[in-house]
């Protein structure tokens, strides 16, 4: 089978690097989404003299409303760019109270809605403090977000009755997959729980088997060599 024609959308600004890959469901075909990239994650920048000494947890917060609002507007000029749009968010920000508020006031400044995105939060982000973060993730929620986990680093996240309710998408490494019966368990239980999985480093010759391991989409599915 070979690729969609769907380009992968890559913007410049002045200091970032935007680009948009397809998400695509790995059997139909069907697009799924897509998934936002930048250059530079909150974790790596680097910080020098009193502005380093700010929170994290609320300078994560107005990094990432930033980001919403530089892909929302990127987004909007290209109408071909798929929804909902997968965006990595930081660790830090889901650990402040205020992250749902700065993100819901910053796309009320675009012409775009809060569930066209899904805010994907580190495994690591969840893994620390369950019940905390649950309900970080419920205000994420009302103010209209889809919500998911990225899982491709690491996949430690118990996938409570609670959460399971609430999260949408699970990113994996099909890469992985095979090695880790635990990741294994994780995205077979997340399948039944309704939450789309979908895999980086997946082949399209490979989709009735990743299907079968409970993954149903991909970002940017390799063709046959």
């Amino acid at each position: 089978m070979t690729s969609l024609n769907t380009p992968t959308t890559t913007l410049r600004s002045q200091q970032n690097h935007l680009r948009f890959v397809p998400v695509v469901h790995l059997l139909a075909g069907d697009m799924l989404g897509m998934a936002a990239e930048e250059a530079i994650e909150f974790e790596e920048r680097v910080s020098f003299g009193p502005a380093g000494l700010k929170a994290p947890e609320a300078d994560a917060a107005k990094w990432l409303a930033d980001r919403l609002s530089r892909i929302a507007s990127a987004a909007w000029e290209d109408m071909s760019i798929g929804r909902p749009i997968l965006v990595p968010a930081p660790m830090a920000a889901l650990s402040n109270a205020n992250t749902a508020v700065a993100c819901d006031a910053a796309i009320r400044r675009t012409s775009m809605c809060q569930q066209e995105f899904c805010l994907m939060f580190p495994d690591t982000a969840f893994a620390a403090e369950t019940v905390d973060c649950a309900s970080r993730v419920a205000r994420l929620r009302k103010a209209g977000f889809r919500v998911g986990i990225d899982m491709r680093r690491s996949w430690h996240t118990p996938l409570t009755e609670g959460l399971r309710l609430m999260i949408d998408t699970i990113r994996v490494d099909a890469d992985e997959l095979e090695a880790s019966p635990d990741l294994q368990e994780i995205v077979m239980v997340a399948r039944e729980s309704g939450i789309l999985v979908v895999a980086d480093n997946a082949n399209w010759r490979d989709g009735t088997f990743l299907e079968e391991t409970g993954i149903a989409g991909a970002v940017a599915p390799r063709t046959d060599a």
